[in-house]
């Protein structure tokens, strides 16, 4: 144990110790657990039994059983090969345009993500279809796969987002606010994407297809719009207060299953079990660091952390506060992956964005967002190593096309800050009560 007299050590040492060993290599849910043992049992003040309290009470959330619900209906969309008829559909609405796939790829993403709520499941379902196309058309490599990347990030913007359910859960904000926050900064992302589509891919010769007719549109509509149907199930429901979000993400996993084994017929039993061996998988991983991180966050309350900086940060301007944030979080975001990075920031930025007057909703919002660019940006950079892995080239051949899709949505996040009623608008028209 320390000395009393050096007890001011300690929070410096919490933060100190969690660096070390994030630098050395130490999975990050390990080094969470690691630092804040160390510092329990230096401080006399604290027992061990704390810390197996707060791990549990951390993972102890009907809230938090949604994330493998939504994981597992996105990764049973895969399997029944919901993407084709997606990109299907896409195709034909925009296939007559001069670089259709790179088109379809963004448009096929903005669908997936209001299907799974999850950027590295659209970035290996739908990569693994349009990257190898994208090849076969004409396209390098490096910007299909940066295509790919960068739109999966919709997958933590667009409803249902995994990532807002966990911020949610974090900060006791609203989950349909944040949720219908969501939809305006999506489809912005969404169409600043196409927009520097329709830019990069003058430089290509590339294939233009015929205009679909209506019968064809009306075919893949019909496969699509099924699809499309998760989102507005599970948005509506929670908006109008029928189910929670775990709720809807069981409402997921069923539709899911319906549309793969009676609709489709595409789902076998075999299927099944490899989506949900493949959602315990990744669920283990992501899960155990929250369980790490809720002990970390309680050290941090428990050291008087947040109040401490909210005496010495005197950023009165929410503007100016944001900006600050989202940097400091887009960095954080290029080493760990966001939900642990969440579960430390939350309790530190929540306190001083409330001091400042900051709308919980819009703060949540640009976190995740701004947290979720930590995908595509090495040494983290999980959805740009999946691309680039299926699409057969080193990562950092596509970091240069992916940079210059980082800064469309950077002028994205940019323009939401300094307007805040681009995420409050659907929010406050559809649920009031809830923003």
């Amino acid at each position: 144990m320390m000395p009393m007299d050096w007890m001011f050590l300690l929070p410096w040492l919490l933060f100190a110790l969690l660096g070390l060993l994030i630098v050395a290599g130490v999975p990050i849910a390990m080094s969470l657990v690691l630092t804040s043992f160390a510092v329990i049992m230096l401080d006399p003040r604290l027992t061990p039994w704390i810390m197996f309290q707060r791990m549990y009470n951390g993972m102890d959330s009907f809230v938090l059983l949604a994330v493998p619900l939504f994981l597992l209906a996105g990764n049973l969309m895969n399997a029944a090969r919901i993407t084709d008829r997606l990109i299907t559909l896409c195709l034909h609405l925009v296939g007559h345009f001069k670089g259709a796939l790179a088109h379809v790829n963004v448009m096929v993403s903005m669908l997936f993500a209001g299907v799974s709520g999850s950027s590295t499941a659209d970035s290996a379902g739908v990569g693994t279809v349009l990257i190898p196309a994208m090849k076969r058309e004409g396209y390098p490599a490096h910007f299909a796969v940066a295509v790919t990347a960068a739109s999966s990030v919709m997958g933590i913007v667009i409803p249902p987002s995994i990532n807002m359910i966990v911020w949610g859960a974090l900060t006791n904000t609203s989950i349909a606010g944040l949720f219908l926050g969501g939809i305006l900064p999506g489809v912005m992302i969404g169409i600043a994407q196409i927009l520097l589509n329709l830019g990069y891919v003058r430089r290509y010769q590339v294939p233009v297809r015929q205009r679909a007719s209506l019968a064809q549109l009306m075919h893949s509509g019909k496969d699509g719009l099924l699809a499309a149907g998760i989102p507005v199930l599970i948005i509506g429901g929670i908006t109008l207060g029928i189910v929670t979000p775990t709720e809807a993400a069981v409402m997921a996993v069923l539709y899911a299953l319906a549309l793969g084994f009676l609709v489709y017929r595409e789902l076998t039993f075999k299927n099944v079990l490899a989506a949900s061996t493949s959602t315990v998988r990744l669920c283990s991983l992501s899960l155990f660091s929250l369980v790490g991180a809720a002990i970390f966050g309680y050290l941090i309350s428990f050291y008087q952390i947040p109040p401490s900086l909210m005496k010495g940060v005197n950023i009165t301007d929410p503007t100016t506060l944001l900006i600050v944030m989202a940097i400091v979080m887009l960095l954080i975001g290029t080493f760990m992956d966001s939900l642990p990075a969440m579960a430390i920031l939350a309790p530190i930025f929540q306190p001083l964005a409330m001091q400042a007057g900051v709308h919980p909703v819009q703060f949540g919002v640009i976190s995740v967002m701004a947290l979720g660019l930590g995908l595509i940006t090495p040494p983290y950079g999980l959805c740009l190593m999946i691309s680039a892995k299926i699409g057969g080239i080193p990562l950092l051949k596509a970091l240069g096309t992916t940079l210059l899709y980082l800064a469309v949505m950077l002028v994205v996040i940019t323009l939401l800050i300094v307007y805040p009623q681009l995420i409050l608008l659907i929010p406050r028209a559809l649920v009031p009560d809830f923003v």
